[in-house]
C-alpha cells in the first residue's frame, strides 16, 4: 500500500546546510518540489516505454524523473512525499469519450438509479417493483436495455408488460439515431387514446396485430406519447454536485482527463463553473455538436454563432472539436455497412428488407460541406460513424477537403469506426485521421452480435490490431452514457475493463473472438494515455510521465504489466493525482 510520508530529519539538516551555503562565496540553488513520489514501478509511457523509481512535480508539472536517490534531492520541508511502496505508477488515464453531463441529467430525470436488466423476466420484476411505488396516473418508463443484452434476444412485448403492470401505464423505449421503437402496455395505449383508427403523424407507424388492434409497438411515434413521459429537470446546484461526484468516481479508476464527446457551449460553461468552484477533479476537452442545412455557408454561419471558439479555455477545461452524426449504431442495425446485414441480422433487428445495410443520416456532399466549413474556420472535426461504408463516406469527404486545402494536419476523429479493414486503416493513417473506439461494446455485446453477424464482420469488430498494423492512431474509451458504477453502467467506464477486453478479446460470456486482433498490454496503455492525448493535440503536455508535462498520474493496486490476465479488469487506483494535487486516495 502506498504511504504518504513526512520528510525525514536529514531533509531539515540539508536545508540548514543549504542556508549556510547561501551565505558563503559559493551559493547553491535549491528549488524544492511540491510533490515527490519514491519507490515506484513507474511506467513512463515515453517513446521507449522506459521505467523509473521516482519523480518530482513542481508548479503542476513533472520536473525530474529518475532513481530514488536522484529524486530525494528535490525534497524540501513542504514537499508532499508519497512512498509508492513498489506499486505500479502510470500516467493519468485519458477517457476520451464520455457523456458525463448527460449521465447526471438522465440519472436525475428518473426516480431511481440506472439498473442494467438482462432478461424479459428481470424487466418484468423491475416493472412490478415500480408499480408498487409509482402513482397510478404516472407512466413508468423502463430503463434502457439494448436488445443485444436481453437474454431472449428481443425486446418485451405488450402482453409481457401487461403481466407485470396490468393497470399501470408502462412503456419500453428502444431508440437510436433516427429510429425509435416504443412498446406500450394496454394501460398506456388506453391512456394515450391510441387505437386502430388513430391518425399516424408523418413518419409514424402504429403496428396492428392479427386481431386488428394496435400490438403496442410504435415506431417513430414520439409525439403520440410525449405528453405522458415527464422527466425531472435537475436544479443547477444538484447538477454541479452530482457531476463533480461522478468525476470523482472517474478518479477512483485512475482517470485524470476526459473528452466530453457530445456537448454544447452550456456544457463547456458547466465545467468552467466546476473549476471556479474548486470541484473539478479531471481535465476536460469538450466536443460540440453543430446543426446546419448542409451547405458550407449555412454551416459556417452556425459555427460562427457559437459563443465559444475552438481551443478556448486552458489545461483544465478547453473547447474541442465539432461533431457530426453520420449513421446509427450496430446494436440497432442502423450502422451504414458496405454489404447487407444478412438474414440472421435482419430478423434480429426487426427489418423487412433483405438488402438492408443501414443508412447515412446526411448525403456525402453534406458531409463534405460540413467538414469544409469547420476547417475553413479552423476547427478540428469529428464524426459519429459506425459502419464501414459510413467510414468510407467520411474519409472520402476528409480526403477531398484536405486536398483542396492542402492541409493534412487536422486530426479528424472517427468516432466508433467499429469495422476495421486493412484498406480503411491504411487510408485513415494516410489522412491523419484517428479512431476513437470502445472495447466495452465488444465485451458487453459481442456474444449477441456473434450470433447475428458474419464471422468476417465479427473478426473486424473493434479490430484494434488491424488499425495498429497500419499505424493508424487509436484511442480506447467507453462512450459512458448512463449509470454511475464503473462496471455496471450501460457502458462500463472502468478503463481496466476496457484495456482487458482489448488485450484478451474476451466477451462477457467468456468467448474469445478473433484472437488475432488482440493487442499488448503496453499498447493498450498507450491507447489510453499518450495516444489518447494525440486526439486533442495534447501529446506534448500529457499522456506520459516526462519532464515538462502536466503532473497527472495514478498509483495502481496491481502490476498492470505482470498480473494475471483476469486480474487486469479488477485493478483500481490507490492514489490519483492531477497537477500534483491528490484528487483520490483509497480509504479516505
Amino acid at each position: 500500500m502506498c504511504k504518504i510520508i513526512q520528510p525525514p530529519i536529514w531533509v531539515f539538516l540539508t536545508l540548514i546546510g543549504m542556508f549556510i551555503a547561501a551565505c558563503t562565496d559559493s551559493p547553491q540553488e535549491f528549488s524544492p518540489a511540491d510533490m515527490v513520489v519514491l519507490n515506484g514501478n513507474i511506467l513512463t509511457v515515453d517513446n521507449n516505454f522506459s521505467t523509473a523509481e521516482a519523480f518530482a512535480i513542481r508548479d503542476e508539472r513533472f520536473v525530474a524523473i529518475g532513481s530514488d536517490e536522484e529524486i530525494e534531492n528535490h525534497i524540501g520541508d513542504r514537499t508532499h512525499v508519497i512512498d509508492a511502496d513498489g506499486n505500479t505508477v502510470i500516467p493519468g488515464l485519458i477517457e476520451s469519450h464520455v457523456h458525463a453531463t448527460s449521465v447526471v441529467q438522465r440519472e436525475y430525470a428518473t426516480p431511481h438509479p440506472f439498473q442494467q436488466l438482462g432478461s424479459i423476466g428481470e424487466i418484468q420484476e423491475w416493472l412490478r417493483t415500480e408499480v408498487e411505488r409509482t402513482p397510478q396516473e404516472d407512466w413508468i418508463r423502463l430503463p434502457r436495455v439494448d436488445v443485444t443484452r436481453i437474454q431472449e434476444g428481443r425486446i418485451p412485448n405488450r402482453e409481457e408488460l401487461d403481466r407485470a403492470a396490468p393497470d399501470h401505464p408502462a412503456v419500453f423505449i428502444w431508440q437510436f439515431a433516427n429510429r425509435q421503437v416504443q412498446v406500450l402496455n394496454s394501460a398506456a395505449l388506453a391512456a394515450a387514446g391510441i387505437t386502430a383508427s388513430t391518425t399516424e403523424p408523418e413518419g409514424c407507424l402504429i403496428e396492428i396485430g392479427s386481431n386488428g388492434e394496435p400490438s403496442g409497438v410504435l415506431e417513430n411515434c414520439s409525439e403520440l406519447t410525449s405528453d405522458f413521459l415527464h422527466t425531472r429537470e435537475i436544479p443547477e446546484e444538484k447538477y454541479h454536485e452530482d457531476l463533480s461526484r461522478l468525476l470523482g468516481y472517474y478518479n477512483e479508476v485512475g482517470i485524470t482527463s476526459i473528452s466530453e464527446r457530445g456537448s454544447n457551449p452550456a456544457g463547456f460553461r458547466t465545467y468552467q463553473q466546476l473549476k471556479e468552484q474548486n470541484r473539478l477533479p479531471v481535465r476536460v476537452n469538450v466536443t460540440m455538436y453543430v446543426q446546419s442545412d448542409g451547405t458550407v455557408d449555412d454551416t459556417e454561419e452556425a459555427i460562427r454563432s457559437l459563443p465559444v471558439s475552438y481551443g478556448e479555455g486552458d489545461d483544465w477545461v478547453r473547447v474541442g472539436p465539432l461533431k457530426l452524426r453520420i449513421d446509427g449504431g450496430i446494436l440497432y442495425g442502423s450502422a451504414y455497412m458496405r454489404e447487407p446485414y444478412g438474414e440472421d441480422a435482419i430478423a434480429f433487428y426487426g427489418f423487412n428488407d433483405p438488402d438492408h445495410r443501414g443508412a447515412l443520416l446526411m448525403s456525402p456532399n453534406e458531409i463534405k460541406n460540413r467538414i469544409r466549413a469547420g476547417y475553413n474556420l479552423d476547427w478540428q472535426m469529428s464524426a459519429h460513424v459506425t459502419g464501414d461504408a459510413g467510414v468510407d463516406a467520411v474519409l472520402d469527404a476528409v480526403e477531398a477537403v484536405q486536398k483542396e486545402l492542402d492541409d493534412h494536419n487536422r486530426r479528424f476523429i472517427l468516432i466508433h469506426a467499429y469495422f476495421a479493414n486493412q484498406e480503411t486503416a491504411e487510408r485513415a493513417e494516410r489522412l491523419g485521421a484517428g479512431i476513437d473506439t470502445q472495447p466495452a461494446w465488444f465485451y458487453k455485446d459481442g456474444d449477441a452480435l456473434a450470433e447475428v453477424l458474419s464471422g468476417e464482420r465479427m473478426n473486424e469488430f473493434i479490430g484494434l490490431q488491424t488499425w495498429q498494423n497500419s499505424d493508424a492512431r487509436v484511442a480506447l474509451n467507453s462512450d459512458h452514457m448512463q449509470g454511475f458504477d464503473p462496471d455496471r453502467s450501460l457502458n462500463p467506464y472502468n478503463p481496466f475493463l476496457t484495456m482487458y477486453t482489448a488485450i484478451t478479446r474476451k466477451t462477457e460470456g467468456g468467448q474469445v473472438i478473433a484472437p488475432e486482433q488482440r493487442i499488448s498490454r503496453e499498447d493498450a496503455l498507450r491507447m489510453m494515455t499518450i495516444d489518447a492525448a494525440w486526439f486533442s493535440f495534447d501529446e506534448d503536455i500529457k499522456g506520459s510521465i516526462e519532464v515538462g508535462k502536466l503532473g497527472d498520474f495514478a498509483i495502481l493496486s496491481d502490476d498492470f504489466l505482470t498480473c494475471d490476465e483476469e486480474q487486469i479488469k479488477e485493478i483500481r487506483s490507490l492514489i490519483t493525482v492531477v497537477g500534483g494535487n491528490v484528487v483520490y486516495e483509497a480509504g479516505n
